[in-house]
């Protein structure tokens, strides 16, 4: 079942109710753990009576997260300290609070030694390739049979047949051996990672973006990246598209082809002429997932392994992790079934999807396991990755807990806390 938020009303009720009952609540809070009798309960505080025996109390505003367990179902709530005693520790009144956690292990600040270093595939691969902002990894696509082709001559005459469905033109442009971007699309396509999608030269671009994990250049995103020029009307990608518009293009897409953190070509389908027959979201699917296959095809064949080593693209931008092996993250907070981390200075924007192997390190031991990118989000100009560990032993996990929660900390589901 999954977790779901208290309302007011029920939350003093249980609050009530479980001072009354003297329950008992697993507190935690970097590395620490404390079960705590609830005694009190007001206005703007709950208050709690630690073990006498305990040396390790919490400090003053720490952020503290409390489970217990209320008639047979589970509670939990995340709240500041207000005043830590040794016979009182009063946590300030949570503003929510939630019952059913299906999750095993909690999520709590990262006590201080915790590393998570982040060991991305393409590491010591230069290209002389556009950069891109955001860092996508290069898997083996799903539903595309053009992708069994034996050569690459095979797997684009595959392409142009298919693509003959969508548009009057088409064509695969390579970025290799210097080649780069020729005009402002495809500088804007290489740089963003994303496709530049022209439903119709006579509505511009789209205004949102309908896949989860962004996929599509949108109205917001072209003004993010051209800065002030185009909201004064002085875009050089509107520019080029107003171009081309006159010289008869109806409808455009351009779709880069990803290469870890690099663009390495793109895709164009094209209509015009008589028909000017606009595009729908079906171009833009033929179009990503044969971008995809495309590049699952470079890897296995090795396309690029004349690159490592050699010197960036003249203009490339850098990233920390290039020059750092392996790439730290600061860990806001984690558990032994995952972690929320985000980079400092110039590292890679990662795409949700996203696998890649992270090195734990934990009170003197380190542990190696894969980690997905389940969500990304922006703050103050850094991103924050949400990452779900896999292949971690149970033996390991254990050792996590002991490392996140302390000794007396939990080593199984929440209920029963």
């Amino acid at each position: 079942m999954a977790a779901a938020k208290i309302e007011r009303v029920e939350k003093e009720f249980i609050l009530g109710a479980a001072v009354e009952e003297g329950t008992t609540a697993r507190l935690q809070a970097e590395g620490r753990t404390l079960h705590c009798r609830l005694v009190g309960a007001g206005k703007d505080f709950v208050s709690f009576v630690p073990p006498a025996s305990s040396p390790d109390l919490f400090r003053a505003w720490e952020s503290v997260s409390v489970y217990f367990d209320f008639r047979g179902q589970g509670v939990a709530f995340s709240s500041p300290v207000k005043k830590a005693a040794r016979d009182r520790l009063d946590l300030a009144l949570p503003d929510t609070m939630y019952r059913s956690l299906a999750r095993r292990w909690p999520r709590v600040a990262a006590p201080r030694g915790f590393c998570a270093d982040l060991l991305l595939p393409d590491l010591g691969l230069r290209l002389e390739c556009p950069e891109c902002r955001e860092y996508t990894e290069v898997e083996a696509p799903q539903g595309m049979t053009s992708v069994q082709a034996q050569t690459l001559q095979d797997l684009v005459a595959a392409f142009r047949e298919k693509a003959a469905a969508y548009s009057s033109e088409s064509r695969v442009v390579m970025w290799k051996e210097g080649r780069g971007p020729s005009d402002a699309l495809e500088s804007l396509v290489a740089r963003l990672g994303r496709i530049l999608y022209v439903p119709s030269t006579l509505s511009g671009l789209p205004l949102a973006d309908p896949y989860p994990e962004g996929r599509i250049v949108t109205r917001s995103a072209l003004e993010d990246f051209e800065g002030f020029a185009a909201l004064v009307g002085d875009s050089q990608v509107e520019a080029c598209l107003a171009e081309r518009s006159r010289a008869g293009l109806a409808a455009g897409l351009w779709c880069p082809i990803l290469y870890y953190r690099y663009a390495v070509g793109f895709v164009y389908l094209g209509n015009d002429g008589a028909s000017r027959k606009p595009f729908d979201l079906r171009a833009v699917d033929f179009a990503w997932e044969f971008a995809r296959g495309l590049a699952w095809f470079l890897k296995t064949y090795a396309y690029f392994e004349a690159g490592k080593g050699a010197g960036a693209a003249p203009g490339a931008s850098g990233s920390a992790c290039r020059e750092t092996l392996p790439c730290r993250g600061n860990v806001v907070d984690a558990s032994p079934s995952g972690a929320l981390i985000t980079f400092a200075g110039r590292a890679p924007r990662l795409k949700p999807g996203v696998s890649a192997e992270v090195l734990l390190s934990c009170a003197g031991r380190s542990f190696s396991c894969r980690a997905r990118v389940m969500r990304r989000f922006e703050r103050d100009g850094a991103s924050y990755y949400g990452l779900s560990f896999a292949g971690i032993a149970e033996e390991s996990r254990l050792a996590l807990a002991d490392c996140l929660y302390g000794a007396a900390g939990p080593r199984g589901p929440l209920a029963g806390a």
